[in-house]
């Protein structure tokens, strides 16, 4: 009772019970469905599926959307490890999951999908279906046009799933019919050309949906329904606002219980899948409209991290219930913490999208932020805690450095962090800086809070050296000194007075004049450009490679190079730099015709190496010395915290290890 009021106090809106259909969610906490691609590669429910979920009904959610669940498969499968509810033998294991949800009190639904057009043969083994034969840009593969008897089937095949998921012991289920898949294909004139009575009119479009909620309501009448639709394709010709809210009022007075709105195609560039410059909520605009419209609950999200913020949307009536996505992927405990008032607590999303870029990869997703994501129990430390005290010392405060104190204090380390900074951070102190990179600030300060609860000891301003190791006598050592920038070799540059990323992003130096050259186009030299863009800056990226920070996440890559190209960014592939003399850099293309470029500054962006200056000095400790994160090689924030984690685990398992070996 205590930690109900306490609820109440903090985020009432939030906190407060709904009624969907005959059913009360505690809590308008929606974990959105998104494919994670955990299930086995026949379509069946894995342990790791279960794990996952179960996470995330543990951690606070009212209601758990199960992702995309195969209505027909191959032919309606979007990628590997997509779970499948169109037989009869994936139910075992979609009931182990149901129970895995419900029985921590959120209420259990599963997500209906078919993938249309937006497929590839290489997935299915055949050709793409769809309402008619236009290819997505995207996908770039010619479907074939359904007949109608193909659509009635395919409609009782949603019908059959649906009655799966109620034997299987879901509560209600979700009918995709958003972000460009086959019933959103249907829905919009953008992709629906046909003639006949799935055609033409709104009438004829939405003919699929309502008969398959038909079919649902008449077949499973206690089962409840939630339809996630677009409210915008932003796609010329696709669905708008006034012929969604039409299809909205249709849906109600079909009986459905509750619409999810979204919007967005995979032809919509980034509207469906944001990058990281969106603000907060910028789609509850949409579910705001169509709730004016309908009287059944109506979600709204996107982007949404702020309990707060979350909170504002409810109390305004701007939406019913709120989804969220990415944010339960970094912390499974959001709404626990957040119910609890625990802000601070929550581990924030950076919106780098590395769990999309999984998924467009083909590969099950995992988290930068938190390495328990797809590894609830793997990673789970209860069993392998040490009954002797053991001390560590942890050398550097760079994101794998701050993971792995914490995680090894919590396993009952003496732990001991020493920086040679006066701030903790590394580089997430100026990865931070360049635009919509601020969140990167509060996974460091997220980190800093975690620290700062543990009991590590911590010891700045001073670099560790062998006369530490004599006074502190640690068991463990660990290596997680960082990176440093790559300069390269290139005449004249050693006089040019060139300026590194850290130096500029922090303002230690001031570019002079107005003309800058940066030396490097991956993710750091077009970040360090936009930034210098953004203060008036004339700027031209000199990039040996043929693309621009070709291993950026994709989503955030596109939002980048339009800003680049919105601030007159020039852009210089296939470039090497052969000599640098009076302000001027001299380069030669892939045919080796040479240009002069002129500029007043020249900022270094070509990369980072491992520091480790320690490491020779220390092998003599042999399995107890561990190198990670930048230390070992450079890769980014991901690796870092991974790492730090999967240290402090092995770590104590080692401990534990030894302390049995000297009882036996």
């Amino acid at each position: 009772m205590e930690g109900m009021m306490a609820a109440m106090e903090h985020f009432p809106a939030l906190f407060s019970p709904i009624q969907v259909g005959d059913m009360q969610i505690k809590n308008r906490i929606v974990m959105a469905p998104m494919l994670v691609g955990y299930g086995h590669l026949d379509g069946r429910v894995s342990q790791s599926t279960i794990n996952y979920y179960e996470a995330r009904a543990q951690g606070g959610a009212g209601l758990i959307i199960v992702e995309a669940a195969c209505i027909d498969s191959p032919a309606g499968q979007e990628g590997i490890g997509q779970l499948n509810i169109d037989n009869s033998r994936y139910l075992e294991g979609l009931a182990l999951l149901s129970h895995s949800i419900k029985k921590h009190g959120a209420r259990a639904f599963i997500q209906l999908f078919h993938a249309g057009r937006q497929t590839s043969s290489n997935i299915t083994g055949l050709q793409p279906v769809a309402p008619s034969a236009v290819p997505c840009r995207i996908m770039a593969e010619l479907p074939r046009q359904l007949e109608i008897q193909e659509i009635q089937a395919i409609e009782d095949k949603f019908i059959k799933a649906a009655a799966y998921a109620r034997t299987a012991g879901f509560e209600g289920v979700e009918i995709h019919a958003a972000h460009g898949y086959l019933i959103n294909q249907f829905l919009s004139k953008h992709s629906n050309q046909r003639s006949d009575s799935y055609g033409g009119t709104l009438e004829n479009r939405m003919r699929i949906l309502l008969n398959i909620v038909n079919g649902i309501k008449m077949s499973i009448p206690d089962l409840a329904i939630s339809v996630r639709i677009n409210i915008d394709d932003f796609v010329p010709g696709g669905l708008q606002t006034e012929e969604s809210r039409s299809i909205c009022q249709h849906l109600e007075q079909t009986g459905v219980n509750l619409i999810n709105c979204t919007c967005g195609t995979y032809e919509s560039g980034l509207t469906s899948i944001e990058p990281a410059s969106y603000p907060e909520g910028w789609r509850i605009y949409l579910a705001e409209e169509i709730k004016k419209s309908v009287s059944v609950p109506v979600a709204g999200g996107g982007m949404i991290s702020n309990p707060g913020f979350a909170n504002e949307l409810l109390e305004r009536g701007r939406c019913d219930l709120v989804f969220l996505g990415r944010s339960l992927l970094a912390d499974a405990r959001w709404p626990n913490k957040a119910r609890a008032g625990n802000i601070k607590d929550i581990r924030p999303c950076i919106r780098c999208n590395h769990c999309i870029g999984s998924n467009f990869q083909g590969v099950p997703i995992s988290c930068t932020v938190n390495p328990h994501t797809g590894r609830e129990k793997e990673l789970s430390l209860y069993n392998v805690k040490p009954q002797v005290k053991y001390r560590v010392a942890v050398i550097g405060s760079g994101p794998a450095g701050l993971r792995t104190a914490a995680s090894l204090s919590g396993l009952g380390a003496e732990v001991i962090l020493y920086e040679k900074e006066a701030q903790a951070g590394g580089l997430m102190n100026v990865a931070c800086i360049p635009p919509y990179k601020q969140r990167v600030a509060e996974l460091r300060d997220y980190l800093l809070h975690e620290l700062n609860q543990s009991r590590v000891e911590k010891i700045f301003c001073h670099e560790f050296t062998l006369g530490d190791l004599d006074d502190i006598q640690p068991h463990f050592i660990v290596l997680a000194t960082g990176s440093i920038p790559l300069v390269p070799e290139i005449d004249g540059l050693e006089n040019s007075g060139f300026c590194s990323v850290e130096e500029v992003l922090a303002r230690k130096v001031q570019c002079p004049g107005q003309h800058v050259a940066v030396i490097g186009g991956g993710e750091n030299g077009c970040e360090t450009a936009d930034f210098l863009a953004g203060e008036g800056k004339q700027i031209t990226i000199i990039e040996q490679g043929s693309i621009l920070a070709p291993g950026m996440e994709k989503k955030n890559r596109r939002d980048l190079m339009n800003r680049l190209q919105a601030g007159g960014v020039v852009k210089r592939t296939s470039c090497q730099v052969s000599r640098i003399e009076d302000h001027r850099v001299w380069v030669s293309d892939d045919k080796g015709k040479p240009e002069e470029i002129k500029t007043d500054a020249i900022v270094v962006a070509a990369g980072y190496k491992p520091y480790h200056p320690l490491y020779m000095k220390l092998r003599n400790f042999n399995d107890n010395l561990f190198v990670i994160g930048d230390a070992l090689r450079v890769r980014g924030f991901r690796s870092a915290i991974l790492e730090g984690e999967m240290t402090a685990l092995a770590i104590a398992r080692k401990q534990r290890r030894d302390e049995l070996g000297r009882k036996a």
